[in-house]
């Protein structure tokens, strides 16, 4: 199938961009870079199909956590990923080496080299580099080791203590197992994590540092440290329905429910994916990034809004431009009014007119996973033209007063979107994504 191609004029008579209007969009030759892989490891399982399709239909994937005692905490679920399985690229003897976010994300990486028809195994090294982000990286190896020297002794202690706890595990693993030689970076961004590493390998794509990245973001943060802390912070969900305790923009939210994910995708520079036949799944045009600079927790909507717009001012496109936000969305008091107010700062009369979900109420927080496993369900939507609802959605808040898709998927031809990405310590970073159209053969 030929690569898809996608134009950037404006849609509609009088809406072309004044390229010269912005100084980020003057004199500069970049490339344009595309989505041409994709690979998924949910509490859904590892299908982008059977991912996509449980979004659509509003499937929670929360549940009664069964991987640890919780009977002495405040909160009993959450969204677990189920153990890993040995692949034709993924061996049973480095799954037994690896923590389950190391695990989860080398098979979400294999799966998008696969799914890119790049092939997850080489038998040279190869000219793509990885760029992937993570909250908490090797969290319950770390909690084991600890309870070994503590409990045990040091001697007591897994021999491969330090390789197997890096936080930069996961990149180094991607790289080594699929033979990827262009380079390998960690991101630690807090839930912006996966965001940023996307961000980062498309402007290294877009400035022609690389051709092929392999970028994206895991964690596995249902473990018993992870989850105390969490608990200790009073912003854990303790609704008495598991299934129906994320609720974004929702009147009687009490906060964001834990789980766990990997995404990974392959971004590539647009001629080098013509020139190898690949197929497309939409192209990242815009990025932008901005530090609230105000408190390790609580956000703050300026901030918010200027991440918005430096990604736009990045893609030449005007607020007017988008249709869709992918919201961060994450069921805590202050994060959806501090987003809805950001929205409303960055896109002022158009806010009415954005279609505006939350993913988080169907996967809960994947921590730093959500950004990227939130982006596939964003190129999708472009692809399907439909748009996954925010589940849960019962009570109107007036301090949350846009459109945001409640409880039914919905038809709507969608051809630019951002999705929005705000952690802790004020990071905030912002992708904008452009449907694909097919190529004449």
């Amino acid at each position: 199938m030929a690569l898809a191609e996608i134009q950037f004029s404006g849609r509609g008579e009088g809406n072309s961009y004044d390229r010269q209007a912005s100084p980020a969009c003057a004199g500069i030759a970049r490339r344009r870079v595309v989505v041409t892989g994709i690979g998924v490891v949910t509490p859904f399982g590892h299908d982008v199909e059977g991912f996509w399709q449980a979004l659509l239909a509003g499937r929670s994937c929360v549940a009664p956590i069964t991987r640890l005692d919780t009977s002495d905490l405040p909160v009993h679920f959450g969204g677990q990923v189920g153990d890993v399985a040995a692949t034709p690229f993924l061996p049973a003897s480095l799954i037994r080496r690896n923590d389950l976010s190391t695990n989860i994300g080398l098979l979400a990486g294999g799966l998008a080299l696969e799914s890119a028809g790049l092939g997850a195994l080489a038998e040279r090294k190869r000219a793509i580099s990885v760029m992937v982000g993570s909250a908490f990286g090797v969290m319950q190896g770390l909690q084991d080791v600890y309870d070994a020297f503590y409990l045990r002794g040091w001697r007591k202690m897994h021999p491969l203590s330090v390789p197997r706890n890096m936080f930069n595990s996961l990149a180094s693993n991607l790289s080594i197992q699929y033979r990827l030689g262009g380079s390998h970076h960690t991101v630690a961004a807090a839930c912006a994590s996966g965001a940023v590493a996307i961000g980062e390998a498309f402007r290294r794509i877009r400035h022609g540092e690389d051709a092929v990245v392999l970028a994206g973001g895991a964690d596995a943060p249902i473990c018993g440290s992870v989850l105390a802390g969490w608990a200790h912070l009073r912003v854990l969900s303790q609704h008495p329905e598991p299934a129906q305790a994320s609720r974004p923009f929702d009147k009687d939210r009490d906060g964001l429910v834990l789980s766990e994910g990997a995404g990974m995708l392959v971004l590539e520079d647009l001629e080098h994916a013509r020139e190898r036949g690949a197929c497309c799944w939409g192209e990242i045009v815009g990025y932008g990034t901005s530090s609230d600079a105000s408190h390790l927790t609580a956000p703050e909507s300026s901030g918010q809004c200027e991440a918005i717009l430096r990604a736009l001012r990045s893609a030449c496109l005007r607020p007017e431009d988008v249709d869709y936000v992918n919201a961060h969305g994450t069921s805590t008091k202050l994060n959806d009014e501090t987003e809805t107010q950001a929205l409303r700062a960055a896109f002022r009369d158009h806010a009415a007119s954005l279609a505006v979900s939350a993913n988080k109420s169907m996967l809960g927080h994947t921590m730093g996973a959500s950004g990227a496993l939130e982006l596939v369900s964003t190129l999708l939507t472009l692809r399907d033209g439909v748009i996954p609802p925010t589940i849960n959605y019962q009570n109107p808040d007036p301090t949350c007063d846009l459109d945001y898709v409640p409880n039914q998927a919905r038809r709507r031809s969608v051809q630019l979107a951002i999705k929005n990405s705000f952690a802790f310590g004020g990071e905030n970073a912002v992708l904008v994504v452009k449907k694909a159209e097919e190529l004449p053969q």
